[in-house]
């Protein structure tokens, strides 16, 4: 069992994971932005500890902040939530390094699927049945019509490495397929 987890996120899912923490009797640490400074889950936690301005990229995305206030308080576990840095390789192999346990995918597993022609390649060695799809990166419109033609509509495109639903686009038309090949990769997810 833990000592202390810190959960590196806000709102209904740190909640959550704080009201598990207390059946397990389990003590915990909020983080938040100077916007959060009153929020539900700020008071909910045995400690909580401010970790920057209110835009994410310089508070909840800031994992070496975040890895600081673990070791300032002595958590030896960081709950990620969902969403900010539970699917960022680099945080997770970050807590590994500082000797705090990460609850979540390692950072293998993090770095494999997050990206969605890897993980469709992976699962397929594994035997895993798939949907009608293709396991390379399109390379241009022109190659998104091959594979639309192939694989027949309606289908569904998705930018390699999309997350939270970007980079999605449902196709139903041929005529629509440059278009949402496009609109894909704009909207991709920064990896």
């Amino acid at each position: 069992m833990f000592k202390k987890i810190l959960i590196a996120n806000r709102g209904e899912i740190t909640i959550r994971v704080i009201r598990a923490c207390k059946e397990l009797g389990v003590p915990t640490v909020a983080v938040y932005s100077e916007a959060d400074r009153a929020a539900l889950h700020v008071r909910a936690a045995d400690e909580a500890y401010c970790i920057g301005p209110a835009p994410s990229r310089d508070s909840y995305l800031r994992y070496d902040r975040i890895l600081e206030v673990a070791a300032k308080c002595g958590a030896d576990a960081i709950h990620p939530g969902y969403g900010f840095l539970s699917e960022n390789v680099a945080f997770a192999e970050a807590c590994a390094a500082q000797g705090v346990t990460f609850i979540g995918p390692n950072p293998r597993a993090i770095r494999v699927m997050g990206n969605k022609t890897t993980s469709r390649v992976a699962v397929a060695e594994m035997g895993v049945p798939l949907v009608p799809g293709m396991q390379e990166n399109l390379r241009d419109e022109a190659h998104a019509m091959e594979w639309a033609e192939r694989i027949g509509l309606p289908l569904m495109m998705k930018a390699a490495a999309g997350g939270g639903g970007k980079g999605m686009r449902m196709v139903t038309r041929m005529a629509d397929v440059p278009a949402a090949f496009r609109a894909a990769q704009s909207e991709r997810s920064e990896e």
